[in-house]
């Protein structure tokens, strides 16, 4: 392992980071919601999204990497944003399922910048699952709206 990261290794740790981040809020805003019909669907994307950890991780180990676990207290923070908004919001559900679409917006936007899926078929098979999970999650939850 160099001190010095490559772009695929800076991708690959990043968009990790991102899953893990989505998978963990979702699975926080589900524990939330749990009274509501819409925690059912964010407990269902949590448990697709988590699927993907496993995976990343084998890819940051073939580029040569640890993989690393996002930041316990930014995860904090952006839960506790999620049940403030829940809870100073006219419609819970609304400001909720809004926070998760954006948290999903700034993944989308990892997965078209990163260069990883020209590396390695397999990692492209991956990032092209992960694409298609995140376009399926947005409609989802814009249709729970």
């Amino acid at each position: 392992m160099s001190i010095m990261r490559t772009d695929e290794q800076i991708d690959a740790l990043e968009i990790l980071k991102s899953v893990v981040k989505t998978a963990h809020f979702y699975r926080a805003m589900s524990e939330q919601l749990a009274q509501e019909a819409v925690g059912d669907l964010l407990a269902e994307i949590a448990a697709k999204r988590e699927a993907f950890v496993a995976p990343l991780e084998q890819v940051v180990k073939q580029l040569q990497e640890l993989p690393a676990a996002p930041d316990a207290d930014e995860e904090w923070l952006e839960e506790l944003g999620g049940k403030m908004a829940k809870f100073f919001s006219a419609d819970s559900n609304a400001a909720v399922l809004e926070k998760c679409i954006e948290k999903d917006d700034a993944l989308a936007e990892l997965l078209k910048e990163a260069e990883l899926g020209d590396k390695e078929p397999e990692f492209k098979r991956l990032i092209d699952e992960l694409e298609g999970h995140v376009v399926e999650t947005r409609e989802r939850i814009r249709a729970a709206e």
